[in-house]
């Protein structure tokens, strides 16, 4: 579409906008994915021997758009279900402490969601930066 107005010139802005935050979401998403994976499923100090890994709790990261201009990467505490009766938020609380199942289970790991907002920090800026350009956006 050629805008010939500067309402459409700025639809059209906005339009590719959305979709270039929207994608950095996804991307956003993905990095706290592979942080949960990494720091806390892979964690070489715990290795449960007494239950199986659901996954639950690595497959509950998600993002969605909360306006045209924002979107939001999060936990879904409320989508884990725990046999066990585990409060969903408090496995997601030990686990920023790399604590596994309990306060008593400490590693040394770095607890994942440091390690996503340091991920964050450096990078998602350059992403979206990325993802503006794709979207035929220009900027510095």
């Amino acid at each position: 579409m050629v805008a010939k107005t500067f309402t459409q010139v700025v639809a059209e802005i906005n339009n590719r906008t959305s979709l270039a935050i929207q994608e950095t979401a996804q991307e956003a998403q993905e990095m706290l994915h592979q942080c949960i994976l990494e720091q806390y499923y892979e964690d070489p100090g715990f290795y449960p021997n007494v239950y199986n890994r659901t996954e639950t709790f690595l497959n509950s990261v998600l993002s969605k758009m909360v306006s045209n201009t924002s979107a939001e990467v999060y936990i879904d505490v409320h989508g884990m279900h725990y046999k066990n009766g585990f409060d969903s938020m408090q496995v997601v609380e030990w686990a920023a402490n790399s604590q596994h199942g309990a306060n008593y289970y400490q590693t040394d790991t770095e607890p994942f969601w440091q390690r996503f907002l340091d991920l964050c920090n450096t990078n998602l800026l350059l992403i979206l930066k990325r993802n503006m350009k794709k979207h035929g956006l220009k900027i510095q």
